[in-house]
């Protein structure tokens, strides 16, 4: 596997990918090119000069809130990394809109991926294939519409990230195609001969406080009303702040997380709205019990899952990775995202990734957690 990669702080797009690309030999052409990049650059320039650099490539991304390339986690940058190799095919499709009826889309664009791929819908396999999805973080359509997903692919390992805007919450792309989408979601299918190893990672466990929602709009992941309180005065109270003190960071410190069946699944809040309620990163529900989560201790966790992942010291050959942006902001903490950039080279030769605004694991979408695909070991 031939693998080639590059970053940049420059804001102006054309710069980021020409100081990116500076060490790749002017005839290089990946089959696949991921692109993640901040708000700083714009995701349209991004998109189209990548396609007009790399015509015979497929380039598949999205803006972020934080990216990661091999050794380094990073702000405000654009982070590229192509893959070439005769033992992966890759096929890649849009859901252009994210309203559509959610099964429709699903059926749509895997007919497409299997289509590209030239293969049967039998040949689809848990060992030979997997999926990764970007989606626009800002949609609140991931929970419908990666079901469907999951549906269609069956046992097929799907995962990946929502797309970000540095925290500002304004509007988050995804790129294919030359071009760069919003309300949108892009999916990748790869066939593949290289083995791979589809990863989930969190470090919370239940607390002693328990909320429950008790008004909700549930399309808007809007709750208003926490034990019969406003949300945000319910939640600053457990805490023992005040409302005005509910910031990114203390929402990443203190994750709110629904229960079911010994696994806590993170509702990442995202901000205060009117009225003091509480928006969510992820589907809720009227009725649901919501747990504050304590925290296990982020890096020894993770040196536990590198571990793990390479017993035998054998090195990753590229792992691909969408972490929480609240994970990023607890990483922010003494370091510990340079801490577990650098402790990743350890065990991955290659490393690229971004924060996201959520993330999809086979058939659900969830917050506060990573997801990675390790490419190389089984």
């Amino acid at each position: 596997m031939d693998i080639l990669e590059g970053s940049s702080d420059r804001s102006d797009a054309l710069e980021a990918i020409s100081e990116s690309t500076r060490s790749w030999n002017e005839d290089a052409s990946p089959d696949l090119l991921f692109v993640f990049h901040s708000s700083l650059q714009n995701p349209h320039a991004v998109a189209a000069n990548l396609a007009d650099k790399f015509p015979n490539t497929l380039i598949v991304g999205c803006s972020t809130a934080g990216e990661w390339i091999t050794g380094q986690h990073k702000n405000h940058a654009l982070v590229l990394t192509g893959i070439s190799t005769p033992d992966i095919r890759w096929a890649v499709s849009v859901i252009e809109d994210l309203s559509a009826p959610p099964d429709d889309s699903a059926r749509a664009v895997c007919s497409d991926l299997v289509r590209q791929l030239d293969i049967n819908w039998s040949d689809l396999n848990a060992g030979g294939y997997f999926c990764l999805s970007f989606f626009d973080g800002l949609s609140k359509r991931e929970e419908s519409v990666i079901a469907a997903m999951a549906s269609e692919l069956g046992d097929v390992p799907l995962l990946g990230g929502s797309s970000g805007d540095d925290l500002k919450y304004d509007h988050a792309f995804v790129i294919a195609n030359g071009k760069a989408y919003q309300h949108a979601a892009v999916f990748i299918l790869a066939e593949s001969r290289v083995p791979f190893r589809a990863i989930k990672h969190h470090h919370y466990i239940p607390g002693d406080h328990d909320v429950v929602i008790t008004k909700a709009s549930m399309a808007d992941r809007v709750v208003n009303r926490l034990d019969g309180m406003p949300a945000a005065q319910r939640y600053a109270e457990v805490l023992g702040l005040e409302v005005e003190a509910l910031t990114p960071q203390v929402f990443s410190d203190n994750p709110l997380a629904y229960q079911y069946s010994n696994e806590c699944y993170v509702r990442a809040l995202r901000r205060v709205c009117e009225n003091d309620s509480l928006e969510f990163g992820c589907a809720i529900e009227e009725g649901m019990v919501l747990t504050v989560c304590k925290h296990k201790d982020m890096a020894a966790e993770y040196d536990t899952l590198m571990a793990e992942l390479s017993p035998a010291a054998k090195k990753i050959p590229l792992l691909i990775v969408c972490n929480c942006i609240y994970r990023a902001l607890e990483g922010m903490e003494g370091d510990l995202n340079q801490h577990l950039a650098e402790k990743t080279c350890s065990i991955a030769d290659h490393m690229i990734g971004f924060d996201t605004y959520g993330e999809q694991w086979q058939g659900l979408h969830v917050n506060q957690t990573m997801v990675a695909l390790a490419l190389g070991i089984a």
